[in-house]
């Protein structure tokens, strides 16, 4: 919904709060940058060279509702970060090529009013805050960070360490500043949950984000970088990216419900690459499923808890209330002998078989 919904109209008019966080958000400096961000370096080649090449967005989304939230809860914590820890927050930092805002840097023996031995360690750490929902969350604490979020927080490091830093009110500007540990801090939206990762820093990592960048920077046009997402309705980053209709050519699809995915077949060459992906992964989820299946039955008897690193847990199992029995509805109808009402059935989904060719003897 992206209007207030009013309980009592008194005829009083009240502001519009989510068009107005909207008009807010795109106003902010990160929205209006135009140098590569570090936060777009390692997601995806195509959308990085999108912006590279300031390319007008195609899909400026106004139901944003849940970032523009995460915004706001991190500019909170960045708060709580600097006042309560001492943290330098909200950097900016840049070579000329790469413009960023490193969320909270301590430099080495930082001293700050609720200090520990471990937090006043001689260390530099540069950490990067992101708000996540809880599915999300969930995904952070099974697989850890992913890449593209270590090269984020890896370049901050590599700014700081080569002298990135821009107009601060305290600390040495154009200066190298000493980076030892690099930190993401995630934050569940709904109900506050923390994990962190950290980690020595890197200079094999910066150097893959930097190579990631440098082969974005030097593309002609946006259209010769791969999409290396899978595209509307598979990836979550794809359906609200602010380029999804350009680069997937979302205007000029037939009205017939194709995926996007399907220019992505244009050749004979591709649609046999698309084949043999089906059948690989076909034969690797049914093996699975059987596995799945077979653990889930050993599973029934068990109680939950935790046995070594797996949690398990249940749910369910309630008893449902009553609900309609279309058969005997319709066998009253037709002891009545009234006609059965009906409605038209669509099509049907359209069922894919692949199978493999045998090779000529």
């Amino acid at each position: 919904m992206t209007t207030d919904t009013i309980a009592d109209n008194l005829g009083v008019p009240v502001p519009d709060l989510w068009k107005g966080a909207h008009r807010d958000d795109r106003t902010r400096p990160r929205s209006r940058q135009r140098l590569l961000g570090p936060s777009s370096i390692g997601l995806c080649r195509r959308r990085a060279a999108y912006e590279v090449h300031g390319t007008w967005p195609t899909d400026l989304a106004d139901n944003m509702h849940a970032a523009i939230l995460g915004t706001w809860l991190h500019e909170g914590i960045l708060r709580v970060l600097r006042e309560q820890y001492g943290a330098h927050t909200e950097l900016e930092l840049t070579d000329g090529v790469i413009l960023g805002h490193a969320d909270a840097y301590w430099a080495p023996g930082t001293p700050h009013p609720r200090a520990t031995d471990a937090q006043a360690a001689d260390m530099g750490v540069v950490e990067d805050v992101k708000t996540k929902s809880t599915r999300a969350l969930d995904v952070v604490v099974r697989q850890g960070p992913s890449q593209a979020e270590w090269f984020q927080v890896h370049l901050y490091a590599h700014l700081l360490r080569t002298g990135g830093l821009k107009d601060h009110p305290q600390l040495p500007t154009g200066e190298p500043l000493p980076v030892d540990v690099v930190r993401l801090r995630y934050v569940g939206r709904e109900y506050g949950q923390v994990v962190v990762h950290q980690r020595a820093y890197d200079e094999d990592v910066t150097q893959q984000a930097l190579a990631w960048a440098e082969d974005v920077l030097a593309s002609p046009e946006p259209e010769a970088m791969p999409r290396d997402l899978d595209g509307p309705g598979l990836s979550i980053i794809c359906d609200n990216c602010p380029f999804k209709t350009a680069c997937w050519n979302l205007d000029q699809l037939a009205d017939d419900g194709r995926a996007p995915q399907t220019i992505l077949a244009e050749n004979t060459e591709s649609i046999t690459e698309a084949l043999r992906a089906y059948a690989d992964a076909a034969e690797v989820e049914s093996a699975a499923k059987k596995r799945k299946a077979k653990a889930r039955k050993m599973l029934d008897a068990a109680d939950a808890g935790t046995y070594g690193a797996f949690r398990l847990s249940w749910s369910g199992g309630n008893p449902r209330p009553p609900e309609p029995d279309p058969e005997a509805m319709i066998r009253i109808i037709e002891g009545l002998g009234v006609g059965i009402p009906m409605r038209s059935g669509g099509r049907s989904s359209r069922t894919i078989g692949v199978s493999r060719v045998p090779e000529a003897g």
